[in-house]
C-alpha cells in the first residue's frame, strides 16, 4: 500500500531539514577551504619553480644574471593575482540553479575572491586581509527554511571543483610560458605542446618525483628519419598534491568528501520520495476530477 500524501509530505519535510543542515556544513567547509587557498597555491607554485630552476635546469638558471634571477623570483610571486582573477572570471561562467541558498553560496565565494583583488592594491593589505577573512567567516547564513534539491547542490559543487582545476591548469601553462621566455625551459618546445601535455597529463605523462611537476618526452622526427627525443620537466599544479602538501586543506577536503557521500545518499532518498509524492498527488487529482 502506497504512503499517504500527508506521510510523504512529512517525510519530505524531515529530509529537507537534513539536506539543509548538510548544505550549511558544506558551505562552512568551503569557507574554511578557500580562506588561504590562493596563498597556498602561490606558495607551492614558487616551490615547484624552485625545483625547476635548481634541480631540473640549474645550468639555465645560472646563465641568468643576478638581476634576471631576482626579476624571475619576483615575477613568480606575483602570479597569485593571476590565479585569483582567473578564478573570478571562471566563476562568472558557472551555471547554478535559482535556489536562494545556492545563489548565496555562490555569491559568498565570488565576493571573497573579489575582495582579494581589491586588497592587492591596498597599502594595508595584511590588516585588510584579516578583516575580510573575518567578514567572510562570519557572513550570516541565509534562512534555513529553503528547500534544496540535492542534485542542484551536487552540480554546483562539481562546477566549482572544475573551476579550480581549470584555473590551476591555466596558471601552470602561464608559468611554463614565462619560464620559457626567461630561458629556463627549452624554447624549442612549442608552448602549444606544453599546454596539450598539461591537459592530457593524467593519461599520457610521466609524473615527476617532485610535487606539481610534470616530466615528459617530446619526440620529433627529423628529415633523416631519426627520432629526436627531448626530455622536459614543466610546472603542473595538481589539486590533489596541493592538498596533500597542506594539512589544513587536506583535512578540510576529507570533511568535504565525507559530506558529499552523505549528500549522494540523501539525494537518492530525495528523488525517490519526491517521485512518490508527485504520483500520490496525481492519483488524488485524478480521483477528485473523475465523474462516473
Amino acid at each position: 500500500m502506497s504512503k499517504s500524501i500527508k506521510k510523504l509530505s512529512d517525510d519530505l519535510t524531515i529530509l529537507n531539514t537534513k539536506i539543509q543542515d548538510l548544505a550549511d556544513n558544506l558551505q562552512s567547509l568551503y569557507k574554511d577551504y578557500f580562506q588561504n587557498f590562493s596563498t597556498i597555491v602561490n606558495r607551492q607554485l614558487v616551490l615547484a619553480t624552485y625545483q625547476v630552476c635548481t634541480q631540473k635546469y640549474p645550468d639555465s638558471f645560472l646563465r641568468l644574471s643576478y638581476q634576471e634571477r631576482m626579476k624571475l623570483q619576483e615575477k613568480i610571486r606575483t602570479f597569485n593575482h593571476i590565479f585569483i582573477q582567473d578564478f573570478i572570471d571562471n566563476l562568472k561562467s558557472i551555471e547554478c540553479s535559482n535556489n536562494q541558498f545556492i545563489q548565496s553560496f555562490y555569491r559568498d565565494i565570488f565576493d571573497f575572491f573579489s575582495s582579494l583583488i581589491v586588497m592587492e592594491n591596498d597599502d594595508e593589505t595584511s590588516l585588510n586581509q584579516e578583516n575580510n577573512q573575518k567578514k567572510y567567516s562570519n557572513n550570516e547564513d541565509i534562512s534555513t527554511d529553503i528547500d534544496i534539491n540535492p542534485q542542484d547542490l551536487i552540480k554546483f559543487q562539481i562546477n566549482l571543483e572544475d573551476c579550480i582545476e581549470e584555473c590551476l591548469m591555466n596558471l601552470s601553462h602561464h608559468t611554463n610560458k614565462y619560464l620559457q621566455n626567461a630561458g629556463i625551459l627549452p624554447n624549442k618546445i612549442p608552448s602549444k605542446i606544453l599546454e596539450m601535455a598539461l591537459q592530457g597529463e593524467e593519461n599520457t605523462s610521466i609524473v615527476s618525483g617532485s610535487p606539481n611537476l610534470l616530466s615528459l618526452l617530446i619526440e620529433k622526427e627529423d628529415k633523416s628519419e631519426n627520432i629526436d627525443i627531448t626530455p622536459i620537466t614543466a610546472i603542473c599544479l595538481r589539486l590533489t598534491e596541493i592538498e596533500f602538501n597542506n594539512s589544513a586543506l587536506n583535512l578540510t577536503r576529507q570533511k568535504i568528501t565525507n559530506l558529499l557521500q552523505k549528500l549522494d545518499t540523501l539525494d537518492e532518498e530525495y528523488q525517490k520520495i519526491t517521485r512518490q509524492y508527485a504520483i500520490a498527488q496525481a492519483e488524488s487529482a485524478w480521483r477528485s476530477s473523475w465523474v462516473e
